[in-house]
């Protein structure tokens, strides 16, 4: 097989996993983008839109409109910090707690079911070439 087509095939397989994602997130009026900004804020309360941009690599505007979405729907609940009132901080509200709990188990479970298919030595394996990857693709992008 060649470079080409074995990139053919990563890409392939990543394309696949946010098309799931994708799908999913747009069966509860989402986009991958809130999905995964929900994700982040469930597991990471309280935490500001600063850290939600630089997790999801998107622009502060995209954000911004999202967190928006989130605060009008009642999910979001912001407090500016004390020290620097320019700041605010984002924690779940009653209602974004158990709209998370309505979405996100199923996307948790799906994972943790998806990894625990796999023997402890494939496991090691999976992690140690992802990350071999995750090494070289950022050095060679560096370059």
């Amino acid at each position: 097989m060649s470079i080409r087509d074995d990139n053919k095939r990563f890409e392939e397989i990543f394309q696949k996993m946010d098309r799931d994602y994708e799908s999913y997130a747009k069966s509860f009026g989402m986009t991958y983008s809130s999905l995964a900004m929900l994700e982040y804020i469930w597991d990471n309360q309280p935490c500001t839109q600063k850290q939600l941009c630089e997790i999801t690599m998107l622009p502060k505007q995209t954000v911004n409109t999202i967190i928006m979405s989130f605060v009008r729907q009642g999910y979001i609940q912001m407090l500016e910090l004390p020290e620097d009132r320019r700041v605010k901080t984002m924690s779940l509200s009653d209602a974004g707690r158990k709209f998370a709990n309505t979405v996100l188990p199923k996307i948790k479970n799906a994972e943790d079911q998806s990894i625990s298919r796999f023997t402890e030595e494939e496991k090691r394996t999976f992690f140690k070439l992802l990350e071999k990857f995750a090494a070289s693709f950022s050095e060679e992008l560096k370059k």
